[in-house]
């Protein structure tokens, strides 16, 4: 077993493309915030038609700058789901704004649009939203009450819905370059709008060495040529990686799709661009552990940290079913179509009572 090689649950995908481009940073000496931070920039308003972008080091930057931008503040509210991980939680106590965590769909994995509506208060003053798991949600809907909205595409870069980029619905959309994300430059994050007045205000807060007279608090937010050179490189393989994460999702589809203990049929699931793959089993726990020791790395889903405040609340059933019901499949774009396989007749086998 020592020699057999272990499938991770996540893997970034590194070309020899990517490997030239930061390379030739390297060689150029120009490490700092430059050319390379611009050229990101601009590419990515030109793919979604936004007037502005600003790259800076983190998601998390991303979310909160953005907070800053729409002026939240003490007393203020920002609605996000109760599916997703700290990275919009903490900004919103950064501002001392008061998160309202509300539930996510029956059998889908977004802000549930009934809990959404009924929590709407004269205190909204924006909702963050992001597309779990790669999976878009009706924001046509959503945008009609009139909140601002900040469309979190880190897990959905690239999708669409009703034939509309994700990212285009509303004025403001954030994204990270995480490692494991659809995209990564290590570290980094982008925020793109329409909106001149946030753009600015993004643009003044991200870096405390362009502070205008210190007139006003700013951050070390602001990012590098040599993780946005490595971003802009990603950025341009990204729909030969859509098309493998689709490829590597029909295979799981067609498999799962005979074995009756497994759910896979969850909201919009013909728009997921699958950042990950998720399955819903009621022996979860069980079925990872025996995944781990036949060398198959799986997940959860999404990381801890909402997840005490929520499941010990009855009003989020939904996601407290699949905080104990969702394991997340490996679906990079390195994986090779052999290993794909080789995970389904494990699962098959499992099932069939033949492990």
């Amino acid at each position: 077993m020592g020699n057999v090689r272990k499938i991770y649950h996540s893997k970034p995908t590194i070309t020899k493309q990517d490997i030239k481009s930061v390379v030739k940073v390297l060689e150029s000496g120009h490490l700092e915030d430059g050319n390379e931070v611009v050229n990101l920039e601009n590419e990515m308003k030109k793919y979604f038609n936004k007037k502005y972008a600003v790259a800076v080091n983190t998601g998390f930057a991303s979310i909160h700058l953005s907070l800053i931008a729409l002026d939240i503040k003490e007393n203020d509210e920002v609605i996000i789901p109760s599916y997703s991980c700290p990275a919009l939680l903490n900004p919103i106590l950064m501002q001392k704004a008061t998160p309202i965590i509300i539930d996510v769909q029956k059998n889908g994995f977004n802000l549930s649009y009934k809990e959404l509506k009924s929590k709407v208060t004269k205190n909204t003053k924006a909702i963050i939203l992001p597309y779990m798991f790669g999976f878009p949600t009706n924001i046509k809907k959503i945008m009609k009450l009139e909140i601002p909205v900040i469309e979190d595409c880190t897990l959905s870069l690239g999708g669409t819905y009703k034939g509309k980029l994700l990212g285009t619905f509303s004025e403001t959309m954030v994204c990270s370059f995480y490692a494991t994300k659809m995209i990564t430059s290590g570290d980094g994050g982008i925020v793109l709008t329409n909106n001149k007045a946030i753009y600015e205000s993004i643009k003044n807060y991200r870096y405390y060495g362009h502070q205008k007279q210190h007139k006003y608090l700013a951050y070390n937010y602001h990012t590098t040529n040599l993780p946005m050179k490595l971003a802009l490189s990603q950025f341009k393989q990204l729909n030969k990686f859509l098309k493998k994460r689709k490829k590597i999702a029909n295979i799981y589809d067609e498999v799962f799709k005979e074995i009756e203990n497994i759910n896979i049929d969850f909201k919009n699931k013909k728009d997921s661009i699958y950042y990950r793959y998720p399955i819903e089993v009621k022996d979860r726990d069980k079925l990872k552990k025996y995944l781990l020791e036949n060398n198959i790395g799986t997940g959860f889903g999404v990381l801890e940290g909402l997840h005490e405040l929520v499941i010990s609340k009855n009003e989020y059933k939904n996601t407290t079913k699949l905080l104990n019901n969702i394991l997340t499949l490996p679906i990079y774009p390195t994986l090779k179509i052999v290993e794909v396989k080789k995970i389904c007749q494990l699962i098959k086998d499992y099932y069939k009572g033949e492990k």
